[in-house]
């Protein structure tokens, strides 16, 4: 099932093409990456697929229910708080769950059948859904990220701008959602944080769609490359040295086409130039 589909996408500005016949789709488990020409408009189709930019022309349709999380290149929060609270945040329902599970314990030495069943349950579903590891899901992204224990107080808004990106970077992946718009995800990170980066989403099952200049990144973290150019997009399966190999094989055979066709047609035009001076 594809979690969104990308139908003919063009975008102009004025007179001047972007981009245009722009068509790919992306299923669960794919991890794609868009490359092309600093120019050639990858930032403005994530933003098109993300809805906060519309097409000149094409469509853009998103699997019902499926929940996208989105990293530009300058993210920021739009809450207050700290870093710690920040990534609590995609937890409000299990945090909610155990204040509640907490409030039947203080009640179970003289609790009824009832209260019993509905705290079996709660329990059971708390467990399910993750609600005794959350917390150490926080702290191995944060450290995965390059935090350690000593920024979790500190406030968003005294973090400097590499650090909020890498925060929202966080909270993004703990959210856990269908599919990742990731835009220069690597900017802010160092070589450690990176390579924790391409080792968590070659785990992860959910998709990705990655804009990055990092050829070594894409190379972990990609295994569908869609080429952007000025008359359409192409799509190679395989990761970014993959990509290259089959570029290359595939304008190979087009060129040994076009040289095929253009032999061809020259011997016709020299069969109809000897024809017609013959009939003169």
């Amino acid at each position: 099932m594809s979690l969104i589909t990308a139908i003919s996408l063009s975008k102009s500005f004025g007179a001047e093409d972007i981009f245009r016949g722009v068509t790919f789709s992306v299923p669960k488990g794919a991890r794609l990456a868009i490359v092309g020409p600093n120019g050639c408009g990858k930032t403005t189709l994530l933003r098109i697929l993300i809805g906060d930019e519309e097409a000149s022309t094409g469509t853009v349709t998103h699997a019902r229910s499926a929940r996208i999380g989105y990293l530009s290149q300058e993210a920021d929060f739009q809450m207050d708080g700290t870093l710690w609270e920040a990534c609590l945040s995609p937890f409000a329902s299990l945090i909610q769950q155990q204040d509640e599970l907490h409030r039947l314990e203080s009640q179970l030495a003289h609790a009824d059948a009832e209260t019993m069943s509905r705290y079996g349950k709660l329990q059971h579903d708390f467990e399910r859904r993750g609600g005794y590891t959350y917390v150490t899901r926080i702290k191995q992204v944060l450290t995965g990220l390059g935090f350690d224990a000593s920024d979790y107080d500190m406030r968003l808004d005294h973090l400097s701008g590499g650090q909020r990106t890498r925060a929202f970077l966080s909270r993004l992946l703990l959210s856990d959602p269908d599919l990742l718009l990731l835009d220069e995800p690597t900017n802010h990170l160092d070589i450690r944080a990176v390579e924790w980066l391409e080792s968590y989403l070659a785990q992860w099952d959910g998709a990705a769609v990655i804009v990055s200049h990092d050829r070594y990144f894409l190379d972990r973290a990609a295994n569908v490359i869609l080429e952007m150019r000025p008359d359409g997009a192409e799509v190679y399966r395989g990761n970014y040295t993959h990509y290259l190999q089959q570029r290359e094989e595939r304008w190979n055979r087009r060129e040994e086409i076009f040289n095929s066709e253009k032999e061809k047609l020259l011997k016709e035009v020299e069969y109809i130039k000897k024809n017609i001076s013959g009939q003169n």
